[in-house]
């Protein structure tokens, strides 16, 4: 399950679902980005505050491994995994963290991701934290490939965790 803005978490995410045979499923925010869209969603992040998602799908029972990426928000995760966790059944579900930032430490927002995730009766059995695009104008962005490859080599992280945590 992931969220993406700006399309490095969805290109992450392809390359994890890649990898490990996993089922893909976006997060859609219903709220438009341009027309102050994108500060009504930044004001949500800082206030920890969810959003309406398009066609949203909060089933989980079938799957016995969850992963949960988002983009990294002024220190949040953004307002769509918010509304994800508060809406889906995760009680007994095992579920792995990833943040894709503009940094690749983000201890902040894997602490409020467990936490919100446990408070659901989720059981947290690892976290990683992936390098996505770079909010500078002036970074070197990554390639789509870059980013793929990027979440092919996460599988053997969440594999080992999943592996590791019955």
């Amino acid at each position: 399950m992931f969220y993406s803005r700006e399309g490095s978490t969805a290109q992450i995410a392809r390359g994890l679902a890649q990898a490990t045979g996993g089922t893909l499923r976006e997060l859609v925010d219903s709220r438009r980005m341009e027309n102050g869209g994108m500060f009504r969603a930044l004001l949500a992040t800082l206030l920890r505050l969810g959003t309406t998602l398009v066609d949203p799908d909060y089933t989980v029972e079938p799957f016995e491994a969850v992963v949960v990426m988002t983009p990294v928000w002024i220190g949040n995760p953004a307002p769509a995994v918010t509304t994800f966790i508060n809406n889906a059944v995760l009680k007994g579900k095992r579920v792995f963290i990833v943040a894709v930032g503009g940094t690749a430490a983000n201890p902040g927002t894997i602490a409020r991701l467990g936490k919100r995730l446990m408070a659901r009766g989720a059981s947290v059995v690892g976290h990683s934290e992936v390098l996505g695009y770079v909010p500078d104008p002036r970074a070197v962005r990554p390639s789509d490939q870059e980013l793929v490859t990027e979440g092919v080599q996460l599988a053997e992280t969440v594999r080992q965790a999943f592996e590791s945590q019955p």
